[in-house]
């Protein structure tokens, strides 16, 4: 037995409609080649963003070689020092960098002990936590004093550096000093 069921608006399609059903309505020409611009495009543009980051981000981004082997490191060669030697006529500053009160008076009484004479100043360090005693040379024609000045107070670091340089004129040779900067482990002493 044929159902029959009432008309209603869905019964009435126009004779030109090229749609039948739930179908999708061809493409319309040159529209592949829209989609395939588009996808060129957006290639395009995520590339340049890449390597315009790379280039922002500069020495930060270190790429290595990890595929050649790393050749073995050479036999290190010993760094000539000079010898020790004791230089009465440098200019010497001591500077206690711990909170122990008289700690650089100390250390000047042991070099002038040690034939240190002239130009000996004592002061105090900008910091009060110092843990290492060093004497700082500016020059390296001037290791040997420094040698000397640490075997004195009986310490072993030493190192070049023009933090402690006095200030000169312009066209001035500059003044060199040996600063030794003391620390806990002297105080300890």
């Amino acid at each position: 037995m044929p159902h029959h069921y009432a008309r209603d608006r869905f019964d009435d399609v126009p004779a030109d409609l090229k749609r039948v059903g739930a179908h999708r309505a061809p493409l319309r020409p040159g529209r592949r080649w829209m989609i395939v611009l588009w996808s060129a495009l957006a290639v395009v543009v995520l590339v340049a963003g890449g390597i315009l980051g790379l280039n922002l981000l500069g020495d930060r981004i270190d790429f290595v070689d990890t595929s050649t082997p790393v050749p073995s490191a050479a036999e290190p060669t010993e760094t000539p020092t000079a010898a020790p030697t004791i230089d009465p006529d440098s200019m010497v500053t001591v500077l206690n960098g711990t909170e122990t009160r008289g700690l650089a008076t100390a250390a000047i009484e042991k070099l002038n002990a040690a034939g240190w004479t002239q130009s000996i100043t004592p002061g105090s360090a900008s910091a009060s936590d110092v843990e290492s005693t060093t004497v700082y040379y500016e020059d390296p024609s001037q290791e040997g004093a420094a040698r000397g000045l640490a075997e004195a107070l009986g310490i072993g670091n030493i190192g070049l550096s023009t933090q402690f340089q006095i200030p000169v004129g312009e066209g001035e040779e500059p003044i060199l000093q040996l600063t030794v900067v003391l620390g806990s482990d002297y105080a300890a002493l």
